[in-house]
Order: C-alpha cells, then structure tokens, then sequence
C-alpha cells in the first residue's frame, strides 16, 4: 500500500526550535504570526508542524521544489543585480501530474496552433527518467491564457499513461481528449462565474469556457532573407572540359611536367593549362563536387534575391500590412507554387480562380505590383482565370509562409501577433477566394490542410467570433472524370461576421460558453503531455481554456487535496553543491511561508556561508520575533508581501495585517535589508486610497525600503479577478513616489511600464541600473555603493560592476528559473 504524502512527510522531521512546552503534553509554535497552540497529536495551521508526545516535530532533511532562480524574480532588486538565487522549497511539485492531455492536442500558440507533441518534440531535455521526460523549449514560445494574454512556456512534460481517458466533445469545437483529473474552465451557467473542474466531474448540464478576447500585438515585418536562406541549394554548372582530364592535369603537374607539356598531351593551349591549374589550386573547382555551386543569397540596397535571379530582388524587410495579408489569403484559398524539375531556383507562383472571380485575378495582380513592384500575367484557362508570377523568390517566400500544396497549406506564423486589421483582411481574403458566405452571415471553407483549418479556427476565435470547426471523412472520388486519390479528411470551419447566432453557444464580455454534445469514457496505453506556462498557468487547448497546476501546487501542499508532491530527500551539503554548480550567489527559503520551515533553512544557511553565499528570506510577512532572531545571523535579505491594508482581506486569506506591518518593521530594526512586494489585485486592494496608504506605512518605517508593485495573474482558487493592466501597475508605483518612497518598481510586465523597471538615484534621479525583466541592461553604481554622478550613497548591497552580468532585452527569454535536481 502506498504511503501518503501527509505519513512520508511526517517521517521527515525532527525536534523543532521555535516553540515552549506547555502543560498537559501541549505546545506553543513561534514560528509564525498565528502562534499556535497545538495540542498532543495536532498540527499547527500550517499543517507540517505537529506535536507528537509534548515534542514539537518540524520539517527537516527535504525539499520538494528546487531551482535556480534570477535574483530579481524574488523580487531583490537591491541586492546583487544580475546574480542567481538557488530558491528552495519544502513542499513541492514533482512535474509529473495526471492532469494530462493526448498527444494530437492543438494547443493556441503566438504562431498558430500546434500539437502538444510537436511542441514537446522541438523541445530540449532537461530531465529524464526512465520514459518520463520534462524539456525546455528552445525557442521562445508564447501560448494563450484563459484570459486571452500571451504568456511563454517554460517547460513541457511527457510521460507514459495507462488507464481510462475522457473525449470531451463540446459544441463546435474539436473532441477534447485528456485525463480525468485534467480540468477545463466551466461553469453550469453563463451568469456564474466559471471555475476550473475536472473532466471526470463534467456533465452534459457544464457549459465550457472558451476566451473571447485576446492581445493583438505588434506591427510586424517579415524578414524574406530569413524565410529564402533554407530553400537555397547548389546549383549544377556543366564544364567541357571532364573530371578525368583535370585530373590528369593535377597528376602531370605534381610529376614537374610544364604547361606546354601538359597542353600537348591534352591537347590545348599552355595558357589554358595554367588556367585549368590555377582554378584547381585555388579550390575554385572541386574534383570531388565539380559542377556543382554553392552559391548564397545576394543582398543588395535593401532587396535579396536567389542565386542566378535576376535583379533587383524582392525587398529584404516586407511589412506585413493589409496588402500582403490578402495576398496571402487568397494564396491559402487558391494559390500553388510550381517548380522545374531542371531548374533549381525555378518556381512560378500561381493563383487560380473560377471565371466569375475575375474581379479576384484583377485585385490579385494589382497588389502583387503594390508589394513586390512586379507585373503578374493575366491567364485564361478552361476552367478557371489564373495569375502567374514568375520571379522565384516571391513564389517561394509564399511556399516558406503559407506552406506547398493542399495538405500542407497553413495560415502564415507572423499572422498571429500582428495587428488586428492584419489578420482580419488574411481571413476576409481566405474566406472570399475559397469559401462561401450565406444570407445570415455564416462564412465557410473547406480544407483538406489539418494545420490550415485549426489556424483559420484560432485566428477566426482571436478576431472575437466563435468558430465551428469539424473533420469529415472523405474518400477516393472523381474529379473532372478522373478517379483521384484524395486526402482521407476534409476539415469544414465556419463562422460569422458580425453578431453571434450559436444556437448551443452564450457570451459574456470575456467568454464564450459552449454545450457539450457528449463525455466518452476509453481505455488508453501511451504518451500523455502538459505544459507549464509562466503567469497564470493556462492555455488553450482545442481552444477551451485549461491549466497546468505547477506553481500554486508549491504551496497549497496539505492544504488542498489535490496539491500533493512528493519530497526530495537531501543534505544541506548537497542543496550547497546544487547552488555551487549552478552558479547561485545567493540561496533562497521561499515558495511557502518558508518561517514554518525555519529550523530547516538556517541548517541549509549555515552550510552557505561556509560556501561564501549569501541567504535571504522570500516571505508572506506573517512573522515573530523569536522567528527572525532564529535567522537572523544567517539572513542578509528579508522579502516581505503586504497583500493589502485591509485586515479583513488579510484574515479572508487566512494571515493578519498587523503582523505583517509589525514585520516589516521589526525586519528593518533588526538590520535585515527589506524590500516589500504588493500584487495588484483588480477589485481587491487597487484603488488609490488603498495603495496610498500602503506606500506611506512603508515610508514610515524608511524611505529606503523598495517597493515592488506586481501584477496578479488568475491563479489557483483566485480567478475571478481579472489580470491587472500595466497602466494600473503605473499609477501604483507614481502613487508610491507621491507618498516619498525613493525606489518604486513596476513588476513582471517587461517592457510596459516605463521607467519603472530601472533604479535611479534618488539624490540627482541618474540611470543606475536600466532592466528588462530580469535582464540587467546596464549597470552605474560605483564599487563603493555610489551613484557615480552625485556621489550619494545607494541603499542596498551592491557587487562591484565588474561582477554584474549584463544582457540585452533577447535575453529575457534565457534569464529564467532553471531546475537543479
């Protein structure tokens, strides 16, 4: 019988410190605000205190999450800027959840959609065991959340199952197929709130939650260099004179024979000797390859264009504007590319319409001169009006974008982070060249592309409409006579333009809610997948709004049932080691309120120092005297979260506010350096009287004191809330400089909130230190600890500027946690 999660970690402690022994067998915890009286055989609140005999047994000898974090991701903005934190944990996640998904899942992604296999298999491997895998990916991929915002996958997670799977088949939607345990955003009405259930508990009365509103991103250009290069090949070039007579050449030359001599032997002049000699000596001619060149791209004034092409190419920066959006539309409804067998860089592309859209041929070519400058032909078929273009590498920059042929036609990746009136005229165009359009709205196409379809449906969804899309089985028929080989499916996906008219759909202002036709229950034996996404933990699959459950499992072990991680049983030496290894300057007690685990962390701390690092505290602020006397001779830096300035808010979330305001205060007499974190909550703790209040307690106790004002992401039992704008992290951090607090940081939305990621002097306002995330782009403070403009002394504690890993805002995506184990 398998032991529990709750019998393995009680077997993991000993005798604790922070505690008194009172009468009756019964003890009082000090570890934590709540102090609580625990009984002989009870826990504290915590749940992984107890007293078991009059003896309190606190956690020891094991970690349940370990990684290597940016310091900044703490958030320590003042101490050691660019280093990393080995953060650990004692109770965890194991990265091996049953909350999974089968492998054809089409997850919604910032460059169309992809399976969920796919996107593990360009992944790297960062861990395995046996046939469980967890890998990274090695590009940055940005998935879509349940409230419509890109968010970057940080891990993706493989491992083999056997037992019974739910096919979730929801109106309109592709089948869904996953555990039981995965869970779905539902709701059993549209006017109650949806909630994340598990697919085993689903019923046919369960409405599905589907996004309906999303971030359209950027302006984009298309890099047609970039999109050419893999498609360039060697060329053959013929020569008279063969491999054999050049060879003879190098043999008689290498046997001292002169130029006249080798030319009366071969039969040609002794100036052509020495040019034949010449070319092979110089490694223009390969003996080995001759014939054959490798010849690149030329780029010149602004345009590229193939090898043997004529000039001038097509532009090298293509903006991806309405224009080349239609003509990628309608290259996706009716276009091919056609290539010479006998050619290398031979390829014509081709649209081809029925004699009724001749308007469309027309639009076509003239947006083909408006984007590329080049004048298509204009020709009259049997059975259809076809444009043609012959310039290659417009044809093959269609082919890199839009894919080659029916089946493997796709909707362009740029696509879906460009602007909204890009992607609307792509499909307008697609839906007007191959699909039809009826007199209550509803458009619709048909494709035999599997990837072209699910991208239609994910962009058609992005735009704010819901749509349908289906599969049909098709086989062998005639066509024009003809008995073809067709491809087995057909996919048919439909919307509206305009107002909604789904008979088994509803709406609010953030979802749509869609019936679900029917739940089947199978047997399955293979691969099942998952994803960890930064943020708020979610995505899309089969556009319905699911989750992974990796980082509030951290600290909801023993609080909530199905939070459950089992431990990794390690020394303090070997935590060392691990933060040794991977470069850490610091080490962390963090995830859950790490006070309850103190006794534990102050042995990991003492083995540090004798390492030369350095230890700080990631703390919810629910603190005791006693508690951070224990730490404080190991501790340099004390991070504490002010949830709100509400003690009834406090108490809903199970603390105190006044022990946390003590907190702060008590951590900065003691000489800890204190920076202090506030997630913005819309609705919760966001108005300007509320934040007001909270900037000037801080101030209060000293002006120095960081302030970290972050963005809440819905999460865990949290979801209603919904995620807070970068405007309102703005006003929060001009309310805390209007209160007089000298360092104010707007977090974890890089690149949106100004100025309010860097530090400044707050004597003379110079650039100390310019950040991205958690990318250190510049670095200011004198080794001393002063601005280097006005001489004031920063606040904090500061490395020399030689030790500072400075970056670039493209290495946001490689300054991530990174798992020791």
């Amino acid at each position: 019988m398998a032991q529990s999660l709750e019998a393995l970690l009680d077997s993991l402690t000993m005798e604790g410190t922070l505690y008194e022994r009172l009468p009756d067998n019964a003890v009082r915890c000090y570890a934590c605000g709540h102090r609580c009286l625990i009984k002989e055989g009870r826990r504290g609140i915590c749940q992984v205190r107890f007293n078991e005999g009059g003896t309190l047994k606190v956690p020891w000898g094991y970690v349940g999450a370990l990684q290597c974090d940016p310091t900044e991701k703490k958030p320590f903005f003042h101490i050691y800027p660019g280093s990393d934190t080995l953060t650990f944990g004692m109770l965890g996640c194991d990265f091996h959840c049953a909350y999974c998904l089968s492998p054809n899942t089409h997850i919604a992604t910032s460059e169309g959609t992809k399976p969920i296999a796919s996107l593990f298999a360009e992944g790297r491997t960062l861990r395995r065991a046996g046939d469980e895998e967890v890998r990274r990916p090695t590009r940055e991929v940005a998935v879509y959340t349940r409230t419509g915002q890109a968010r970057r996958v940080e891990k993706l997670f493989r491992h083999p199952y056997r037992g019974q799977m739910k096919r979730i088949r929801a109106w309109y939607l592709p089948p869904l197929e996953c555990t039981p345990e995965h869970e779905l955003l539902a709701t059993t009405a549209p006017s109650v709130s949806p909630q994340f259930v598990q697919s085993g508990r689903l019923t046919p009365d369960h409405l599905l939650a589907v996004p309906k509103r999303f971030a359209f991103s950027h302006s984009v250009t298309v890099n047609t260099a970039e999109l050419l290069k893999p498609l360039v090949k060697p060329y053959h070039v013929e020569h008279t004179i063969n491999r054999e007579t050049l060879a003879e050449v190098l043999q008689l030359s290498a046997e001292g024979l002169s130029s006249r001599e080798i030319g009366g032997r071969i039969g040609k002049e002794a100036s052509h000797v020495r040019h034949l000699r010449s070319k092979l000596n110089r490694g223009v001619w390969d003996l080995e390859r001759l014939g054959k060149v490798n010849a690149g791209l030329t780029v010149e004034d602004g345009y590229v264009r193939l090898p043997k092409e004529h000039r001038p190419g097509i532009p090298l920066a293509l903006a991806l504007d309405t224009r080349l959006a239609k003509l990628l539309g309608y290259y996706c409804a009716e276009g091919c590319v056609v290539r010479s067998k006998d050619r290398v860089h031979s390829a014509v592309l081709n649209f081809s319409f029925g004699h009724h859209e001749e308007s469309l041929a027309d639009e076509v070519i003239g947006l083909l001169n408006d984007v590329f400058g080049v004048q298509a032909q204009k020709v009259y078929r049997e059975t259809t009006v076809g444009v043609a273009v012959s310039k290659a590498s417009i044809a093959l920059c269609f082919e890199s974008l839009c894919g080659h042929g029916a089946r493997t036609k796709r909707v362009p990746p740029p696509l879906f982070e460009a602007h909204r009136e890009v992607a609307d005229a792509f499909l307008r165009a697609y839906a007007e060249g191959d699909g039809s359009t009826r007199a209550n709205g509803l458009t619709q196409i048909h494709t035999v592309s599997e990837e072209l379809a699910h991208g239609v449906a994910w962009l058609a969804l992005k735009l704010g409409m819901l749509p349908s899309l289906s599969r049909h089985h098709l086989g062998d028929r005639p066509i024009l006579g003809r008995q073809v080989k067709a491809s087995p499916y057909q996919y048919a996906v439909n919307w509206y333009f305009g107002e909604h008219r789904r008979k088994f759909a509803f709406e609010d202002d953030n979802h749509w809610y869609v019936r679900i036709r029917g739940i089947e229950t199978f047997d399955y034996d293979g691969d099942v997948y998952n994803l960890q996404v930064e943020g708020e933990h979610s995505y899309l699959a089969n556009l319905l709004a699911t989750h992974n459950c990796q980082n509030w499992q951290t600290s909801q072990t023993l609080r909530d049932d199905v939070a459950g991680a089992p431990p990794q049983i390690v020394t303090p030496q070997e935590l060392v080691n691990y933060g040794l290894r991977a470069g850490a300057k610091l080490v962390g007690s963090s995830y859950n309120e790490p006070l309850i685990t103190s006794e534990w962390a102050v042995a990991v701390f003492k083995e540090a120092g004798k390492h030369g690092l350095q230890c700080v505290y990631i703390s919810n602020g629910n603190v005791t005297r006693d508690a951070l006397e224990h730490i404080r001779p190991y501790t340099i830096g004390y991070k504490i979260d002010l949830k709100s300035m509400s003690d009834k808010r406090y108490r809903q979330l199970g603390g105190v506010l006044r022990n946390t305001l003590d907190g702060i205060k008590l951590a900065k007499e003691m000489g800890f350096w204190v920076e202090v974190v506030t997630l913005v909550i819309p609705g919760f703790n966001d108005s300007n009287e509320e934040l007001m209040e909270a900037a000037q307690y801080i101030e209060s106790v000293s002006p120095e004191i960081p302030w970290h004002v972050t963005a809440f992401h819905p999460d865990y039992k949290m979801t209603e809330p919904d995620p807070t704008r970068a405007s309102t992290l703005i006003r929060a951090a001009e309310i805390g400089q209007e209160a007089g607090l000298q360092f104010v940081y707007a977090g974890n939305l890089s690149g949106q909130v100004g100025e309010y990621e860097n530090t400044f002097c707050p004597s003379c306002n110079h650039k100390l230190i310019a950040r991205y995330g958690y990318v250190i782009l510049d670095y200011q403070i004198a080794d001393d600890g002063c601005c280097p403009n006005c001489k004031a002394a920063i606040p904090g504690i500061w490395p020399k500027r030689a030790e500072v890993r400075l970056g670039t805002t493209g290495d946001l995506y490689r300054r991530v946690p990174r798992r020791v184990r």
